[in-house]
């Protein structure tokens, strides 16, 4: 694995939403990711433990949701 020495840009695929924008990722150095829309100079920056944690949050809730509504399927159907 390569460490992050160096800033990396890269483009999304596909427009984000109804702006017909695409958004541009940056990587920087300091484990730091950064998100802007394309053609646009304000950009968002997050450390990545931060990012890591959230994501992890909103998957845990996401499971909790899922798993209480089965159980109150199962309730349902006695």
């Amino acid at each position: 694995m390569t460490n992050l020495d160096k800033l990396i840009r890269r483009r999304t695929m596909r427009p984000m939403d109804n702006t017909g924008r695409r958004l541009v990722v940056i990587l920087e150095p300091g484990d730091i990711i950064g998100i802007r829309e394309e053609r646009r100079r304000a950009v968002y920056r997050a450390p990545l433990s931060m990012v890591f944690w959230m994501l992890a949050k909103w998957d845990a809730a996401e499971r909790a949701r899922k798993r209480a509504e089965e159980r109150k399927a199962r309730r349902a159907a006695r």
